[in-house]
């Protein structure tokens, strides 16, 4: 029996840096920089898993904003956090399980979350 590794990042606006022993930290070095690197790692392994080269991703959306829209977007491989971002805080958690990439991004607008879902572009 295979057993599938659920992997996740989360990438927010308004990041606290913490130390080891989970206190806050005086000093934070781009917290959200760091998050964006590791959701590159996940994207990457994501790719890898699916076994395909591609350089485009297809974002589908549902219930986005206030008026819990529906929708999707075209965007570069590395730069999937890029069009999920919005104006105003947010955070976004990306979950690879097995060969499925999704998100949840939480806002003031999306306090339930909107939905995404990533597949190659064609």
């Amino acid at each position: 029996m295979n057993t599938m590794q659920k992997q996740q990042v989360t990438v927010q606006s308004d990041c606290t840096c913490l130390n080891e022993d989970e206190t806050p930290s005086e000093s934070c070095y781009g917290c959200y920089d760091d998050a964006v690197d590791n959701l590159k790692y996940l994207i990457s392994e994501w790719a890898d898993a699916l076994g395909k080269d591609f350089a485009n991703v297809r974002i589908d959306g549902t219930a986005m904003g206030w008026q819990r829209e529906s929708g999707y977007a075209i965007a570069p491989l590395y730069r999937i956090a890029e069009a999920l971002t919005i104006r105003g805080d947010f955070t976004i958690t990306f979950t690879l399980e097995g060969k499925e990439l999704t998100a949840v991004r939480s806002s003031h607008d999306e306090p339930t979350g909107a939905s995404f879902t990533f597949k190659p572009a064609t």
